[in-house]
């Protein structure tokens, strides 16, 4: 009888719990991100990252005890648009914090706009250096890569085989493509002094045919092609450079693109080259297991390229809010500047100078099977520290905030 009062005693405490933590009011994650039109698919990525995070934070007990809840707004990925829905989201929503992934230009209007609300801002993917530099501001903290970390991942590792001294560059003709081109030539000069830029071309966004670029990469005798194209963009060039006969590898800085490589269902990006801060196939028991426990809380789906990006952003967060114990902006921006955390590739830091996240990237070459997809798809073969990739934010245009 005393055993049966005891267990009876012990789920009335567990119901309550759970009873008071449902009864707690809710604290509201802002979604700000495309939701419609042809980029759909891109914040499709995202949003899936969010809510994995956010349906792990619930099952744990929520925030501080506070049950998380979601307001997503599709922005069109629209700086403009971005602005307004960010405007619903903090006066009426009353977010605590907004994600969002898809486009820098996006990143870079609502994170201007932040200091308006002093609530934090986290870009998870948006790789535009002048978010952290330039165009710094205290409430925003990105928690993955930018443009010259991935440029300097990937000089990193091809600046030191042999093989490839002659690298082509070819990128679309916007900002992040020349930030790609001038960042990669930068560091693969001081690393490998001794590789020769021997093309550097920028083709119009959305390109239809790449047959002349492709024939002056073939006649310039290039061992690699270097670029940060994405999506279409991506997909056509490398197509039509196999079908025209290129037979080098590509080293991209988005070369992770799951759609993109389901496009290429052939061989026809297998031995190119990609870079990323997680990829399945890391033969570590961290990354064992996070592929494992994030294919099963996401109902399927790998820890890949933006989906992960969003899930790490939503975690880190949390993590900060925790560490500070409070839901004030300053003790969370406090508790967040220079806070590790302990990743699959090994300790992350949140550079405390420029809010950007500091951690070890990972180069991966594109084989034609692994178990995690039916398309080729990026294989790691080196982790770079984390150390090897750091910079002065001063050199890349950061300054300090001011109101």
């Amino acid at each position: 009888m005393k055993k049966v009062v005891f267990l009876l005693v012990i789920m009335m405490g567990v119901t309550l719990g759970y009873t008071k933590i449902q009864a707690a009011e809710p604290v509201h994650f802002g979604f700000n991100d495309v939701r419609s039109g042809p980029f759909k698919s891109n914040g499709d990525k995202f949003l899936l990252g969010v809510e994995t995070a956010i349906k792990e934070l619930n099952k744990a007990g929520g925030l501080l005890g506070r049950p998380i809840e979601l307001v997503v707004e599709d922005n069109q990925m629209k700086p403009e648009i971005a602005v307004q829905k960010l405007r619903k989201q903090m006066e009426s929503d009353k977010c605590e914090v907004v994600f969002q992934g898809s486009s820098s230009a996006v990143a870079l209007s609502i994170s201007q706009a932040m200091p308006r609300y002093k609530k934090i801002y986290i870009p998870v993917a948006a790789f535009a250096v002048d978010v952290t530099g330039k165009a710094f501001q205290p409430y925003m903290f990105r928690t993955d890569a930018n443009t010259a970390i991935q440029a300097k991942t990937m000089a990193t590792y091809l600046g030191k085989r042999k093989e490839f001294k002659k690298v082509y560059m070819i990128n679309m003709d916007y900002a992040a493509g020349h930030d790609a081109a001038d960042y990669y030539q930068k560091f693969i000069k001081e690393i490998s002094p001794d590789t020769q830029i021997v093309g550097n071309d920028f083709h119009p966004i959305f390109n239809k045919d790449f047959a002349p670029y492709i024939s002056k990469i073939k006649a310039s005798g290039a061992d690699y092609v270097f670029t940060q194209n994405w999506g279409t963009d991506q997909i056509q060039l490398i197509i039509q450079s196999r079908s025209l006969g290129l037979k080098v590898p590509f080293a991209g800085l988005l070369m992770g693109d799951i759609n993109a490589m389901a496009a290429m269902p052939g061989e026809e990006a297998v031995g190119n080259f990609g870079v990323a801060s997680f990829m399945p196939g890391l033969d570590t028991p961290e990354g064992r297991k996070l592929e494992e426990s994030f294919y099963e809380k996401s109902g399927g789906t790998w820890p890949v390229e933006q989906v992960w990006y969003a899930y790490k952003g939503v975690i880190l967060y949390a993590e900060a809010v925790k560490r500070a114990g409070s839901f004030d902006v300053e003790k969370i921006i406090k508790t967040f500047e220079g806070m590790k955390w302990n990743g699959p590739t090994g300790t992350v830091t949140m550079r405390a100078q420029d809010h950007q996240l500091m951690q070890p990237m990972i180069v991966g070459q594109v084989v034609k099977k692994m178990k995690y997809y039916t398309h080729p798809y990026l294989k790691p073969v080196q982790v770079i520290p984390a150390e090897q990739l750091d910079y002065k934010p001063e050199d890349f245009g950061w300054k300090p905030y001011k109101e």
